[in-house]
């Protein structure tokens, strides 16, 4: 098979279209990479030949011209590295096998199970729910191939004959006997102790949690912001103004009266099944411009509420004095985070907080100093 033209004169460039080309026979591959950004390198094998559509087969082998790797990224392929599996290796027969049979429909996407020997191992053969090891009767896999398929399709690939029926008549290189076997022979795979790359590292406090967890830590209640009402017998919760920016959530009871209360709450992220609002976890501009105004109106209504023993409790008070302000900056930490902070962060929020806000009056510096601590990250993320 030749691959590529590299001599006098300029490059011969074609473009492949994977659903009319297949490639048969068991050999080295060589891989190429598609110009789809959004997809694998493919593996080729070392036979070229046309696929006839709609029955799966490949025939009339000829040699075929790839572009040069220079060609890559201008809606041509190039010519990457050659790769042989095993050939002790089971699964890469099976692969090889099917690859001309299958490559067509699911070369790349979001089912691109032949792009790759990776691939097809990774989204297929690991995957219980087409292959069953040990169990080929129980394998969906075999079922599509056997044309008994139990999902939306009932065979693979899709027409006419089924693989089945190709391997019988001799197109297919791999009769279902051995592909039986082979699915007989897998055991289940272990689970890896290795940490998942694509795992959440943090996730942000949902809406529901960012309400919550304001009402405790700066002692708020829902009388605070609401009182009962009704409308034809229905309990409502009416806000009790609107400047303290209240936040209900709408398939709570008492449902909100006035819609700005669940406005606020889809804001930060929250959702709604009555109304089909979906919940986001998005550190959104939205969300923490919410946040912003709430934590601070809300900070400032926890100040004013005396005693309040989330913020000051027995012992303590809103004294202004910088060894006070500073004893409560620490403690806040302690509350707001459930971490202490250094001196050095102590002294941050003193400087760059408390002491600009606080030039004429202390209360605007404190009201700083608790929203502060709830727009940080170490508050909205765990």
């Amino acid at each position: 098979m030749t691959i590529g033209t590299r001599g006098a004169g300029p490059p011969r460039r074609h473009v492949i279209l994977i659903g009319l080309v297949a490639l048969h026979g068991v050999g080295c591959t060589a891989t190429i990479h598609s110009p789809d950004p959004v997809g694998d390198a493919l593996d080729l094998t070392d036979a070229a030949a046309d696929l006839t559509p709609g029955d799966g087969s490949a025939s009339d082998a000829e040699p075929l011209d790839a572009a040069p790797q220079d060609a890559v990224g201008d809606g041509t392929v190039g010519l990457d590295t050659f790769e042989c599996p095993p050939p002790d290796d089971t699964t890469a027969a099976v692969y090889q096998a099917l690859y001309p049979h299958c490559v067509g429909c699911h070369a790349s996407g979001s089912r691109g199970y032949f792009a790759s020997l990776a691939a097809f191992t990774a989204s297929v053969v690991a995957d219980p729910r087409l292959v069953a090891p040990g169990a080929p009767d129980d394998s969906e896999l075999i079922r599509l191939l056997e044309g008994n398929g139990t999902g939306a399709f009932a065979q693979m690939p899709i027409g006419v004959v089924t693989y089945a029926d190709l391997a019988t008549s001799g197109v297919a290189t791999m009769p279902m006997a051995e592909l039986r076997a082979w699915v007989t022979g897998l055991s289940a795979p272990l689970p890896s102790d290795a940490p998942d790359p694509h795992a959440r590292r943090i996730t942000r406090v949902s809406a529901t949690q960012m309400h919550r967890s304001l009402y405790q830590q700066l002692g708020l209640v829902h009388d605070d912001f609401f009182h009962p009402a009704q409308e034809y017998g229905v309990p409502l919760a009416e806000r009790n103004s609107d400047l303290l920016y209240p936040i209900q959530p709408p398939d709570w009871v008492p449902a909100p009266r006035r819609q700005p209360t669940a406005d606020r709450f889809y804001a930060l992220g929250g959702g709604s099944a009555m109304n089909q609002v979906v919940e986001s976890d998005t550190v959104s501009p939205t969300a923490v411009l919410t946040l912003l105004q709430v934590s601070q109106r809300w900070c400032r209504l926890a100040l004013t509420k005396s005693p309040n023993a989330a913020l000051f409790p027995a012992g303590t008070s809103m004294a202004s004095d910088p060894s006070s302000v500073r004893a409560t900056i620490t403690r806040w930490s302690l509350h707001f985070h459930g971490q202490r902070f250094t001196e050095a962060e102590v002294d941050a929020f003193y400087d760059t907080v408390f002491v600009p806000l606080s030039q004429v009056d202390p209360e605007p510096g404190f009201v700083g100093l608790c929203s502060a601590f709830v727009r940080h990250p170490r508050w909205m993320v765990y």
